[in-house]
């Protein structure tokens, strides 16, 4: 690998590790089924790029801007705090992988209005994501710590939030039909119908 690891537009197979761009800009670049471990985009510029079938593990993406970039991709014990993932590209028809999210934390970012059926968020700390209006049917949340999460006109249909915790979810406002929840948490969902709750 040369002195700079992005030297080149396309990368397809490869696997970059330990790579340091926090700050940076990355522009126009393409990867394909490339691997990332313990790199540093906190910060960062990502302009017109495309993930598609990525696996990031251990990766910072704090504060990154996503600038029109395309993911399809898995993070796994990664830290996405306060990204405005409405900035990326999301096209009408997806070519490869989803994305999701296992492990990871994603405190204050935005999926305002996305259409991310079948998006899988395990085991990850998502504190203060704003889900408003967001297609999520089949949404995987299983695990994950949804304290002060905003779900509001969100579609979540058959999403699955077994053993998930602190999430608020009016079901008069969100299409919750067939979502699957797990006790004692569910109970929260009666907390919007304006009843009296005794034990």
């Amino acid at each position: 690998m040369s002195a700079d690891p992005f030297d080149q537009r396309d990368h397809t197979g490869r696997q970059f590790r330990d790579i340091h761009r926090a700050g940076a800009t990355l522009e126009g670049l393409r990867f394909d089924d490339c691997r990332f471990e313990h790199c540093d985009f906190s910060e960062a510029t990502l302009r017109d790029c495309r993930f598609r079938d990525c696996e990031f593990v251990g990766c910072n993406f704090s504060l990154a801007r996503l600038a029109g970039s395309q993911f399809g991709a898995r993070f796994t014990d990664s830290k996405l705090v306060g990204i405005d993932w409405t900035q990326a590209h999301w096209p009408a028809i997806r070519l490869g992988a989803g994305i999701a999210f296992e492990r990871c934390a994603l405190n204050d970012s935005s999926f305002f209005g996305l259409s991310l059926r079948e998006l899988a968020l395990i085991e990850c700390r998502a504190h203060d994501v704003d889900f408003t209006e967001a297609d999520l049917e089949d949404a995987d949340f299983r695990h994950s710590d949804l304290r002060g999460a905003i779900f509001r006109r969100t579609r979540l249909a058959r999403a699955d939030f077994r053993d998930a915790t602190d999430y608020r979810i009016d079901v008069l406002i969100n299409d919750v039909k067939r979502a699957k929840f797990s006790l004692p948490e569910a109970v929260s969902l009666l907390y919007g119908l304006d009843i009296d709750l005794t034990e």
